[in-house]
């Protein structure tokens, strides 16, 4: 019976990593190849909100693009993205040396919807967002 009980709980246990990894994928396929606009928290020089459009790549690579609320342009970057593991739902976006390594956690979509927290840096406050498919 010790033993029925054990192979439940590592059935259980291989069941719940491997769910991980299909939401990932679920991600992975619905935010691939679209473009993602939202609020998450990010400043202009001088302290004005703006809103970002991130489009994700299939080959790891992606664009965030800066606007005022009104549609005026600010600014663009590129970036390198992926998952931090393979059991989370968290994304690392790697700006290089221009901006370092930000985070979206605990990401989620649905629908025309993502949604997560942000992180600018490792020791930055998080901002929780929504992000619109285009």
């Amino acid at each position: 019976m010790k033993f029925l009980v054990q192979l439940f709980l590592l059935s259980v246990l291989c069941i719940g990593l491997s769910s991980c990894e299909d939401d990932q994928d679920v991600v992975d396929s619905t935010i691939i190849g679209r473009s993602w606009t939202g609020d998450v928290g990010m400043l202009d020089d001088f302290g004005m909100s703006v809103i970002s459009t991130f489009s994700f790549g299939a080959d790891g690579f992606g664009e965030e693009v800066q606007r005022y609320r009104n549609g005026e342009y600010y600014d663009s970057f590129r970036f390198q993205w992926w998952w931090e593991d393979s059991y989370s739902r968290n994304l690392v976006l790697d700006y290089g040396r221009y901006g370092g390594i930000s985070y979206m956690d605990d990401v989620r979509v649905s629908g025309n919807q993502l949604w997560g927290t942000f992180f600018f840096s490792d020791d930055s406050p998080g901002f929780n967002f929504t992000l619109y498919m285009e």
